[in-house]
């Protein structure tokens, strides 16, 4: 079975979408746990305070549960409580606007995803530029290469990224893999006036990076993938082990 979570709600249009196109790519039972309303921005929050409620939603052609909760707290909800057998894959999105590059320490669908990674289990997340007009063709894809993913070994353990152009599947040039980098959105403050004081909302800008990373593979239309792993140890710089064994 299928396990699909995301960050933008249990009624989002992305994961209707894909929910319905994993049934018939993968032929496996898709089980959908997700946020009871939109998350995003929670990267890999939990929720320590109070206990969490598992909404049952049984629809036509759907069947899942709305979690009171973080996109993180649904995976592990699911895999713990929720799920009758361990999933094949735990599939997080679609996600409505980019997750690559500095984009994805904020996100709730790679915390959703990275949370099964951290289990154990291979995800796949997927995002879309903002700006589409129908998720069928982007689910589509998205759901063929989760087919494929099913029977890819070594992957347990880690997060298959995929980004997606907003414009029709039609129109994508030749799908990339690209390494993780630091560009996309740029954010700023902009002051404003609320209630008579002023606040400051964020706000950002989509900005180029690096000709081989994830952003500029998404910026010149794309489909863009990157592989993920939660592990984060950074090659021993030599200035530290001096520090550390110097005492």
């Amino acid at each position: 079975m299928i396990l699909l979570v995301n960050d933008d709600g249990i009624a989002s249009p992305g994961l209707r979408a894909l929910y319905q196109a994993l049934r018939v790519a993968t032929r496996q039972p898709v089980l959908a746990v997700a946020p009871a309303s939109e998350r995003s921005g929670m990267s890999h929050a939990i929720t320590i305070d109070r206990g969490l409620s598992a909404a049952p939603r049984l629809e036509p052609g759907f069947f899942g549960f709305a979690v009171d909760g973080t996109p993180a707290d649904c995976t592990k909800l699911a895999l713990d409580r929720i799920c009758g057998e361990a999933p094949r894959l735990v599939v997080s999105g679609i996600n409505d606007g980019p997750n690559a590059g500095r984009s994805i320490f904020y996100s709730g669908t790679l915390g959703a995803a990275l949370e099964a990674a951290v289990e154990g289990r291979a995800a796949f997340a997927v995002s879309r530029e903002r700006g589409w007009t129908s998720q069928e063709d982007a689910a589509e894809f998205a759901a063929r290469w989760a087919a494929r993913l099913l029977h890819a070994p070594g992957l347990a353990g880690s997060v298959v990224n995929l980004n997606l152009p907003a414009s029709p599947a039609r129109t994508w040039r030749a799908p990339r893999l690209s390494h993780h980098g630091l560009a996309g959105f740029r954010e700023r403050y902009r002051p404003q006036r609320e209630g008579g004081r002023t606040t400051w909302r964020l706000t950002g800008t989509w900005e180029a990076g690096a000709s081989d990373d994830d952003v500029s593979a998404l910026s010149a239309g794309h489909p863009v993938f990157t592989l993920l792993r939660p592990d984060l140890n950074a090659p021993e710089p030599a200035i530290l082990r001096r520090l550390v064994e110097g005492g």
